[in-house]
Parts: structure tokens; sequence; C-alpha cells
């Protein structure tokens, strides 16, 4: 990997094909990606990836590594994985075979179905967070494999006439995944912490993610602007935020950009002064400050832990 090496980013499911050298899809918003491979010499390294997408993917056989944003984890199979819009993924296969499903979609698709919208308002797993692929019994991937494959056939049929059978099944898959990941994702990463969340604290976290969908730099907002986009005091907002969660406004944009820098750190070779200008710091110099107070220790050392 050079030194300048972006992560790829694709706007649509036909960018992710066409990368992939695939057919195009039956459809340009929503995808099933079947896996059943298997490679003489399996140590294939993808670089990172990023789409505008939603992704769940579900892994029934293989190994390797999958680096997710800044963390990096040894996969257990089987698991499931969700991808939200503008996260960063690669990862490095060791096994000889590799069996999984992905489906693919957009935002577009959602906003078409009304019950898909209200069900992603308040889903809290595929916020950047708690991205993170958890591992299930193999007895449980039983009923996830059935309503991948139901899925499966109607898409390869697909005609608008069953877009919404096509709904209804990413729906019930998204219903059976929330509740196992409801099932082990505490259990699994015990250092995370759950909150009480009123209405207007859930309605911040999904304007910050809606913001960070449409764009990357969505941290560069002003504390004024949230606060305006809800029809509320900053001060207040602020205050009920470190309330119910333990964090300012301005502390919430702070989060999100040190899981972007941590991103690139371990994603990407991009220098230091790069990523500290990516992320509009005037001098670098303030970037490796402002990441030393809120993480404990210089972006080089992040990067290098053993340096």
């Amino acid at each position: 990997m050079k030194s300048n090496q972006e992560v790829i980013y694709f706007k649509n499911i036909y960018e992710v094909c066409s990368f992939l050298s695939l057919e195009p899809p039956n459809c340009a918003d929503i995808w099933l990606d079947k896996l059943e491979k298997d490679w003489v010499n399996p140590n294939l390294n993808n670089i990172p990836l990023k789409s505008e997408l939603y992704v769940i993917n579900l892994f029934i056989e293989g190994g390797g590594t999958i680096k997710v944003a800044h963390w990096e984890k040894q996969m257990e199979f089987p698991s499931i994985y969700m991808v939200p819009p503008r996260q960063a993924v690669s990862c490095e296969l060791t096994e000889t075979r590799l069996v999984k499903y992905g489906i693919y979609f957009s935002e577009n698709f959602v906003e078409e179905y009304p019950f898909l919208k209200e069900l992603l308002i308040h889903y809290p797993y595929f916020q950047a967070d708690k991205s993170i692929p958890i591992k299930i019994l193999p007895e449980e991937i039983a009923d996830l494999a059935t309503l991948f494959e139901f899925f499966n056939k109607d898409y390869k049929n697909y005609s608008l006439r069953n877009r919404p059978v096509l709904a209804a099944c990413l729906y019930i898959i998204l219903m059976k995944v929330n509740d196992l990941y409801d099932k082990y994702y505490y259990e699994q990463f015990s250092g995370s912490s759950i909150h009480v969340e009123e209405n207007l604290v859930l309605s911040f976290l999904n304007l910050i993610n809606k913001e960070k969908r449409k764009n990357d730099l969505a941290y560069s907002k002003s504390v004024g602007y949230y606060a305006d986009a809800l029809n509320v005091n900053a001060n207040y907002l602020s205050r009920k935020l470190k309330q119910e969660t333990g964090k300012t406004i301005k502390e919430h944009l702070h989060h999100l950009m040190i899981h972007d820098a941590k991103s690139m750190l371990k994603q990407t070779n991009l220098s230091v002064k790069e990523i500290s200008f990516r992320l509009e710091f005037n001098e670098p110099a303030h970037f490796v400050n402002f990441f030393k107070k809120n993480v404990g220790c210089t972006p080089k050392q992040f990067r290098n832990p053993s340096s």
C-alpha cells in the first residue's frame, strides 16, 4: 500500500459491482451478494472500502482478520456484521473457503417504505461506534440463512411488483439481526455502556448520523447548527445530552472526529499531516494536541503502539 493510499469510496451499488468485476445488479438501490468461494492461496488483502450504502453481512464459513474503522478483530464464524454508510472496512482472509451473504441497500430504498424508515430511525446497530461483527451460535445461523435465501430467490426474479416483498423481507431480517445484537453485543463488548435516551437526545443522535451519511466532515458543523435544527437552545441541548449520554454537543462532535482520525490511522498510510488537513485542522500540531488530549497518546503512538 502506497503512502498516499486512499479509502476507496462507492456512491452506489453499480460502483460496488464494477469494482468486484460483477454483472450490474437487477436493481440500483438494493442488492444481495451471495459468495461461496475457494482460494488456492487464501492470503487475500482487501484495501479499505466505504460506501453510501447500508450493508448486512452474514458470515457462515471462513477465517481472517477484519478492520472496522479503527478496530481490528479476528473474525469468528458464524457471525453477523452491520456496516453503516461511510464506515471504512478492510480485511485479510486466511482460510481457503469463504461463504457469506451480504445485503446492500440505499437510503433511497429506505425512504420509499415508511416501515423501513421508521425502523432505521431507532435502529442502534448502524451507528459507527456499534458497527462491530458479533459471533452467533451455529444453530442460530439456520433461520438467518433461510431468510437470506428467501430474499435471494425473490431478488433473482426482481421486478417492480416484488419490490415491496424485498422491503418486507429486509425488515424481517433487520428485526432478527437486531434481536441477536441485543442478545450478544454488550456481552461481547462489555466496555460499552447503555444510556436511557429521551426523544430530544435520540433526535440529536439521529441528526448527526444523518449529517455523517451526507458528509464525512459532519463534525465541522457548529454547535448552534444542531441546536437550531432541533429548535432548542444550544446550552439546553448540551445540558440534556450531558445528563443522558455523558457528553455535550461539542464532545459528541469531537467523538466523531476522533473516530474518523483513528480509522484513517489504522486503515490507511496517510501521514499525520495529511489526516490533520482532512479533518480541517489549520496546523498538524493542533491535531496532535487534540488527539493526545482525547485519546491519551499521539497519533503516531496510536498507529504503531510498539514503536
